[in-house]
């Protein structure tokens, strides 16, 4: 008996001896660049493991499992491996991630409460408590919303939309009316410190540069050719398929070349832009696509058309993009935490990153006619120009120069707004008639965010009063 009873204890002991962790951990993945974070969900009958860099999404894992005291966890089509090892006291899984740059990276996961991290829910609580937005210093306004007309009882239930998931994945929504900010909420622990690439919503901060550019008369007009435009690239822009290519056909959308990379969602090979991106030299695979010229101008969304407008600017202005939109756009507006994106092959930058105030305030300073604090920073008649609607995407959508416009239905009549939509779900809305601008960010990826941004706008409408 002493011997079975001894045998139980040893066996017992020796399953102490490889504790496994339960709970919830958060690791913070370094790479070059940018920093990963992942969250590791152990309270289940097995493991799952989250990117939460922007929004719980589970990883693609081949495996993962615990042996022992050891964590593993392999994703075959990024060519990556994790091993760690459980730190009982220090309640920790410490390891080494192999990338697929096959360079060892530090990867550990302590221990969270799963409220507390970033990406995983819109709201700890289903509660909400609407408070004044705070005075920053940063030249914003701010007011309550009943002093400027917006009904709280509509705004509180546009909140609780995106705190239940009926919209998804919105990370901030900010709402002024009458140039006073009135609503500013974060979502997935997300604040208002956080610089989000804006995508898309570049183009129109690219647009604003041109208008700039044409009233410095650096630029003719929005009728020069690409071929007179862009140096280094007359061999393509300027030979017969391509030669009458406008800065006006480049602004929206209607230069005639061959692309489509809104069929295809942007993981996809046949996305013409994924295609181009392989490329050294995208502005070549470009004009090398098939061009055919229609009696009404056809729309076809293009992603580099921005970065050919930026290569433009940098020619025309003799000034990189990057000194060009600091010292013309983000020094008067002051704006000082963004990031823009390193010069592509082709000289030219892509996307920027700004805090959503900081996007309220490139709307603000639209709403206003291109002023900012008694500051013409774009020209009023570039602003009225680039607004106006030229061509028409979809049924209910027009399109200026790469400014999106639509007209919502208000108390029975119509009411016209001009937007930047950024894949992800990064929005400016401006609606003159009513004084009012809404920004929005994201995460919301692999689906049109148009579909999302658009209702949103809708409710938010009806707590507009006159």
């Amino acid at each position: 008996m002493r011997a079975y009873l001894f045998l139980f204890l040893l066996l017992a002991g020796c399953a102490n001896t490889h504790p496994k962790p339960g709970g919830s951990y958060l690791g913070l993945l370094a790479m070059t660049g940018i920093t990963y974070h992942l969250f590791l969900d152990n309270q289940g009958p097995a493991p799952v493991l989250y990117g939460v860099t922007f929004k719980a999404d589970p990883l693609p894992l081949d495996t993962i499992y615990f042996k022992g005291d050891s964590l593993h966890f392999r994703m075959k089509e990024y060519y990556s491996e994790y091993k760690g090892r459980f730190d009982a006291g220090a309640n920790r899984i410490e390891g080494i991630w192999i990338g697929e740059d096959s360079l060892a990276h530090p990867l550990v996961f302590q221990a969270v409460m799963p409220d507390t991290v970033s990406g995983l829910h819109p709201r700890s609580s289903p509660g909400y408590t609407y408070q004044k937005p705070a005075l920053m210093g940063d030249g914003i306004k701010t007011d309550t919303r009943e002093a400027q007309k917006l009904s709280p009882a509509v705004m509180d239930s546009v909140i609780k939309h995106l705190v239940n998931g009926k919209y998804k994945d919105v990370h901030s929504l900010l709402v002024a009316r009458n140039n006073e900010l009135v609503v500013e909420e974060y979502f997935y622990r997300f604040n208002r410190d956080k610089v989000y690439n804006i995508q898309s919503a570049t183009k129109n901060v690219v647009s604003a540069l041109t208008g700039i550019a044409l009233e410095k008369k650096e630029l003719k007009s929005t009728q020069q050719t690409l071929c007179t435009s862009l140096p280094g690239y007359e061999k393509w822009a300027c030979d017969e398929k391509h030669k009458n290519i406008t800065l006006h056909q480049l602004l929206t959308m209607s230069t005639g070349i061959a692309w489509d990379e809104q069929t295809y969602d942007y993981g996809d090979e046949r996305n013409t832009l994924v295609k181009a991106a392989s490329d050294s030299d995208q502005f070549v695979h470009l004009f090398l696509l098939p061009r055919e010229i229609k009696a009404t101008p056809v729309f076809a969304y293009n992603s580099l058309n921005h970065i050919l407008m930026n290569a433009v600017l940098r020619h025309a202005t003799h000034m990189e993009n990057k000194d060009e939109l600091t010292t013309r756009l983000l020094q008067p507006l002051g704006i000082e935490k963004c990031y823009i994106d390193e010069p592509t092959p082709m000289g030219a930058i892509g996307d920027i990153g700004l805090r959503p105030r900081d996007m309220l305030k490139f709307g603000l300073l639209y709403a206003n006619q291109g002023q900012w604090n008694g500051q013409q920073v774009v020209p009023a008649h570039w602003v009225a120009e680039s607004i106006r609607p030229k061509i028409q995407p979809r049924p209910g959508l027009g399109y200026g120069y790469f400014w999106w416009t639509k007209d919502f239905e208000f108390k029975g009549k119509t009411v016209s707004s001009f937007f930047a939509w950024g894949y992800g779900g990064q929005y400016i809305f401006v609606v003159p008639a009513l004084q009012l601008v809404v920004v929005m960010s994201g995460s919301h990826w692999g689906t049109d965010p148009v579909d999302q941004g658009i209702p949103i706008m809708e409710e938010i409408l009806k707590a507009v009063e006159e």
